[in-house]
């Protein structure tokens, strides 16, 4: 199975032949918790389980709090469990800009 070729324009940094479904699940889960559509965040939800889906709501870096409040609340998820929310992380970030 792969990606749907209408996807491409929520992978703008890659090409939606080269994704492989298991291989880059968790950019792929990544990806559609920050760009997706409703038809897109549907497929999402059937292609991998609940879990990984979760799995990687709590580990991913580079969501923005915006992007991840509405899914915390829908796969209750305390945000105190959410990687890039904690204050470690967010101060971490400050830091890394080159001023």
């Amino acid at each position: 199975m792969q990606l749907p070729k209408s996807y491409q324009h929520l992978f703008p940094s890659s090409s939606i032949t080269d994704l492989r479904i298991q291989r880059d699940k968790t950019y792929i889960i990544e990806t559609l918790l920050k760009n997706a559509t409703l038809e897109a965040w549907q497929w999402m939800t059937k292609t991998y389980p609940k879990s990984d889906i979760i799995a990687v709501l709590k580990s991913a870096t580079n969501l923005k709090k915006k992007d991840v409040q509405i899914w915390s609340i829908f796969y209750k998820v305390p945000i105190s469990e959410l990687a890039c929310l904690q204050p470690t992380f967010r101060s971490g970030l400050k830091s890394s800009w080159a001023y």
